[in-house]
């Protein structure tokens, strides 16, 4: 018997909520990315292959900072991290 593989990432929501989201295929599509993000997106790059995948306007749209997201970036990157996030692997985007 096989299982099917597919994308799962962990939602960092900015109220401090967290959630493991799986999606139906082994790759997070445009349209899913922004879903979770709710909207554009863009991704900062993380040690260990991994990807943050943050709302590109979430500052001009004024969204709440998010903590737990601020603190993964908090080593590389001088900047705070607002609205709901993704935190994934990068062999599920391409």
């Amino acid at each position: 018997m096989t299982t099917k593989q597919v994308a799962r990432a962990l939602k960092i929501n900015s109220d401090g909520k967290t959630d493991i989201v799986f999606f139906e295929k082994p790759q997070i599509s445009v349209k899913e990315l922004q879903e979770s993000v709710n909207g554009y997106f863009e991704f900062i790059y993380l040690p260990n292959n991994m990807i943050l995948v943050v709302n590109e306007e979430g500052k001009l749209n004024n969204l709440a900072k998010n903590e737990i997201a601020t603190l993964f970036v908090s080593p590389i990157l001088n900047d705070i991290i607002v609205g709901d996030v993704l935190l994934i692997n990068n062999k599920y985007v391409n």
